[in-house]
């Protein structure tokens, strides 16, 4: 099964008590927007007196609200009739905005156990980093982007890929870092912290941005929370911008969650578009295959390398079967051989989309090597074509660019070399945001394939 048209490729300060009453009077709280309530725990200035993960506060002028795990509708007694030196919010905000905020408050009594913290600035510089010390990078870079600004950050980052094996080897995860330390840098802003940064390292600081952005959620507001990350036209007016966050969004959830696989898609499916569910869902089975903090996922069996995607949901089953490979793979020991000869045990219908899977993974060993990427993928006989598709959406998606991967499919196999140009368009079709100028793009990278790059882009009918 191929993607073609389906795709085209592919984040609050709050007011608390001087000791919370027990009594819970007033009306609930369980309609809250936590989102809107951590920018207003924000704007209000609570940070400046509690300590609160979720927001990323210290202070130890009032009670530690992390401490006091308050539910919403305590948070709500206290914000209409408050004790101590705790000022009256009962006509400074409306009901609403008190709501809010006592749903993100009364969050950290409900929510999950998430595997990150916030971003936490400190003094630490990459001259400070030795050979094989991956935390000093990730802080390193991530306070670079902090203190000077993703942009900087991120071009210093890709100029040390080539010269640093470490910063090479944990790249993803130094992104992830890196997309943190944005989010703290730009107030929570999730699309200002998006528009900020690039692609670099398989798209780990757009992944970064938004699994923080859920940290302090309550579990049963994921979806809307889910909802509203992604939502900003900052973000949406760039479809691969808008692909990044909801597939982000994946691995936000899952993360957030403690890896609760089947209440992350769950959560996916609650979003609005077929896209949107499609991308997230994506993002979950990613962060299940390969987890960006080690963690081995419960959904995952050792004697079944393609478990779950044969028991998942059939709308399930696309980016689950385009992923999957990168768990044979860590099975197989890295051997891609092995890897290859183990698609076959897919269920038939997915059996291409697996070698697609191949195609991501081998891609990602081979680096800048096309040499190695096309050797490799004759490893999957007779399924080489779905390798070379895959191989051409991954060098696309993480260049955000066509170039590179209209140059790999000019060295593929003539029979193959088509489907090949069909990767690229793929991809590019959810980064051009016209017609137009997508159709002037799979033209100058591709030349005389620029048909199969539009048809992969959805643009021409599909060959029979």
């Amino acid at each position: 099964m191929k993607l073609h048209g389906l795709l085209a490729s592919l984040t609050l300060v709050v007011v608390a008590a001087v000791g919370l009453p027990a009594c819970t009077s007033g009306e609930p709280a369980d309609d809250g927007d936590p989102v809107a309530g951590k920018r207003l725990f924000t704007s209000e200035g609570c940070a400046g007196c509690h300590a609160f993960t979720a927001a990323s506060s210290t202070s130890d002028v009032g009670p530690d609200l992390d401490a006091v795990g308050a539910d919403p509708n305590r948070v709500m007694a206290q914000l209409r009739k408050p004790g101590g030196l705790m000022p009256s919010y009962a006509t400074k905000l409306s009901e609403k905005q008190r709501t809010d905020l006592a749903a993100f408050v009364g969050a950290s009594a409900e929510s999950g156990k998430p595997v990150v913290a916030p971003f936490s600035p400190d003094d630490k510089r990459l001259a400070d980093c030795g050979d094989g010390d991956t935390e000093c990078f990730e802080q390193s870079f991530g306070n670079l982007v902090f203190n000077d600004g993703p942009k900087p950050a991120l071009d210093l980052l890709q100029r040390m890929l080539a010269t640093n094996t470490t910063v090479a080897s944990d790249c993803h995860r130094i992104t992830h870092r890196m997309g943190s330390a944005a989010l703290k840098r730009f107030d929570d802003d999730v699309a200002q912290a998006f528009i900020a940064g690039s692609p670099v390292c398989w798209s780990g600081y757009y992944h970064g941005i938004v699994e923080r952005a859920f940290l302090g959620q309550p579990d049963d507001k994921l979806a809307v929370v889910a909802r509203q990350l992604c939502s900003d036209q900052r973000i949406n007016s760039q479809r691969f911008l808008a692909y990044q966050c909801i597939h982000g969004l994946g691995h936000g959830l899952m993360i957030y969650t403690g890896y609760d696989l089947p209440g992350s898609l769950k959560t996916c499916d609650g979003l609005r578009s077929g896209f949107d569910r499609v991308s997230c869902s994506g993002g979950a089975f990613m962060e299940n295959f390969t987890s960006s903090y080690g963690v081995t996922s419960k959904y995952l069996r050792k004697d079944d390398p393609i478990y779950p995607c044969n028991r998942v949901a059939q709308r399930h089953k696309l980016y689950c079967y385009l992923l999957v490979t990168s768990n044979i793979l860590r099975l197989e020991g890295y051997d891609l051989q092995k890897t290859a000869d183990a698609c076959p045990r897919s269920e038939p219908a997915w059996v291409s989309t697996c070698y697609e899977s191949f195609g991501r993974d081998v891609s990602g060993m081979a680096g800048n090597d096309a040499t190695k990427a096309l050797e490799n993928c004759r490893l999957a006989k007779r399924h080489e074509s779905d390798c070379l598709y895959g191989v051409a959406r991954d060098v696309v998606s993480s260049d955000a660019g066509g170039a590179r991967g209209g140059r790999f499919c000019a060295r593929a196999p003539k029979p193959h070399r088509e489907h090949c140009f069909e990767g690229v368009g793929s991809v590019l079709g959810s980064i051009e945001t016209t017609s137009e100028a997508l159709r002037e793009r799979c033209r100058e990278v591709s030349g005389r394939h620029a048909r199969g790059c539009l048809r992969g882009a959805g643009l021409e009918p599909a060959q029979t």
